[in-house]
């Protein structure tokens, strides 16, 4: 070891070793110590020593924070199971600190600081106003996966037969759904709704409401429950090939639906439909007036066993023994069955039916004198009522 300069400002001299503390590099050393002695130990003095413990604790402090810290924050976002339900709401407006009031004010949930750590960090910051299915003590993580999910959608049935008149599907939708009928009725008629296949000249969907059973939400108005049904028609009819029914039938897709309106309210056996609609087209065909029972009572808007005389002079649009060729629109709804049957009719001459017997099946005739044939013996079984 070489000697330390004399002149530096640690020449302190001194004879014997140094066995004593030593503060810093700029703390003056003990007047006992002489650096120039081989075998000399320099010790650092006690001050030295505290300050490395202090620094070592404060380093701690957050160590250790963290680790307990995310043995509460593992705590809260977990839960328990079999908690009882709760019916939850989320109002417009509120914001995350509002919704872990609510939670802890509901015993969803214990801390609501857990909460907004886990709804800020993680990017869990929007939810839906609306109500909610949870339960008590089901913790942070599934509640908020529950809030995400969106509220519940309550909802009820509508169940709508083949066959009903406009006016009859309002009174189903106010009675199954409290709905108001006669808006239904405006909506429909009033061009709110359209379907695909309604001409640009037609303002009326009516007849393209499909028969179906509906799952309708509770605050559904009734141009929801219009566009559902003309939605599901559209799909239906789509599904069938309507748009393709001038190159099958040579009538547009609207005629067809109409024709398919006829079929329905005319058939009761599935095997007669595309028959009855071979007569409808047969009788377009050769321009003979329709004279379609159904339509009869449409127009006088009863429905009745049979018509009479006076029924069938009703002057309307609708009254195919009053008016040449088709009605203006559907006039009922249309099951997929009637649709198939006039989108592809049976290829025949037929251009009259009469009932045949009591399970509502019918005979055709091609010519009147066979359809009279067939009306006497229609009557012989009491089949007029």
């Amino acid at each position: 070891m070489s000697d330390i300069p004399t002149n530096g400002p640690h020449d302190l001299p001194h004879d014997g070793p140094y066995d004593g503390p030593y503060e810093s590099p700029t703390t003056p050393f003990d007047d006992d110590v002489d650096l120039r002695s081989p075998g000399t130990r320099v010790r650092w003095r006690g001050p030295r020593r505290r300050t490395l413990a202090i620094v070592a604790a404060v380093l701690a402090l957050p160590l250790l924070a963290v680790l307990v810290g995310s043995s509460w924050y593992r705590g809260e976002l977990g839960g328990t199971d079999g908690g009882a339900p709760v019916s939850f709401g989320i109002e417009s407006g509120w914001g995350v600190s509002r919704i872990g009031d609510e939670l802890v004010a509901a015993d969803v949930i214990d801390n609501k600081l857990a909460f907004t750590i886990y709804t800020r960090f993680g990017d869990h910051t929007e939810f839906q106003a609306g109500e909610y299915e949870l339960t008590e003590g089901m913790g942070i993580r599934d509640a908020i996966d529950a809030l995400e999910a969106g509220p519940v959608v309550r909802e009820r049935e509508l169940r709508v037969i083949p066959g009903l008149w406009l006016d009859e599907i309002a009174a189903e939708v106010e009675q199954q759904l409290g709905l108001d009928a006669a808006t239904f009725v405006d909506v429909v008629r009033g061009g709110t709704v359209r379907s695909r296949y309604q001409p640009e000249g037609i303002v009326s969907a009516e007849g393209l409401l499909f028969p179906d059973t509906y799952r309708v939400a509770d605050d559904a108005t009734e141009i929801d429950v219009a566009e559902m049904m003309v939605a599901r028609f559209d799909e239906v009819a789509t599904d069938l090939g309507l748009a393709d029914a001038a190159a099958i039938t040579g009538r547009s897709p609207y005629e067809v639906a109409v024709v398919a309106s006829l079929v329905q309210g005319e058939a009761r056996l599935d095997a007669d439909r595309p028959v009855i609609a071979s007569v409808i087209y047969n009788r377009l065909a050769q321009e003979m007036k329709l004279q379609i029972d159904a339509t009869v009572l449409y127009a006088i808007g009863e429905r009745k066993p049979t018509n009479t005389d006076a029924d069938r002079a009703t002057p309307s649009p609708y009254n195919t023994y009053y008016a040449d060729g088709l009605p203006p629109t559907p006039i009922a709804t249309i099951a997929r069955v009637s649709l198939e049957a006039a989108l592809r009719p049976a290829t025949t001459e037929y251009l009259y039916y009469v009932l045949a017997d009591a399970e509502g099946g019918h005979a055709f005739a091609v010519t009147y004198e066979e359809h009279l044939a067939n009306v006497e013996r229609a009557r012989e079984l009491g089949l007029f009522g």
